[in-house]
């Protein structure tokens, strides 16, 4: 029975008394049998450039982030730059003011514009430091020489990131 129903599901089509037909056309005539190979090939032409055009968005991609990156490593050695010469400014700066106070001069006006003195000996209290030298550091300051040390550290690790992506 199963080889009966079997049969009759091959050589009719489902539920009408109409038979299937045996042949393809497309076999059979050459001109539809061209149409339908080319219908194949401009498929597959259209797959091929899809992925085609996906490549080259991907390459297009790849270099825009490069350029990204070569052009923040460009900004960081500018900033780095500028920091660098305003530290240096700093110290030249503080190197003049330094070289520039004369005490005779502080003195002087220390005495005539603002009427100080030295004190008589019965105005003078000596105080007595111990033997040991002890300098204490304030809180700020040790916070600001770690915060600038964090600052440069982080940014030295990403420059260094940066330059291990490229190579």
């Amino acid at each position: 029975m199963s080889k009966e129903k079997e049969f009759i599901q091959r050589t009719y089509i489902e539920g009408t008394a109409v038979r299937k037909l045996e042949y393809d056309v497309y076999e059979e005539n050459k001109v539809l049998s061209a149409k339908k190979k080319q219908r194949n090939n401009n498929k597959v032409k259209r797959k091929v450039v899809f992925c085609i055009l996906i490549i080259f968005a991907l390459g297009c991609l790849a270099m825009y982030r490069n350029a990204q990156i070569t052009e923040m490593n460009y900004e960081i050695n500018k900033q780095l730059k500028a920091y660098n010469e305003i530290k240096d400014e700093n110290i030249r700066l503080r190197v003049a003011i330094e070289n520039s106070i004369n005490i005779q001069e502080v003195k002087e006006y220390a005495e005539n514009k603002l009427g100080m003195h030295k004190p008589d000996d019965h105005q003078i209290a000596y105080v007595k430091v111990p033997q040991k030298d002890i300098t204490i550091v304030s809180e700020a300051a040790k916070q600001e020489e770690n915060k600038n040390k964090d600052i440069l550290s982080a940014l030295m690790n990403k420059v260094d990131l940066i330059v291990s992506i490229l190579h």
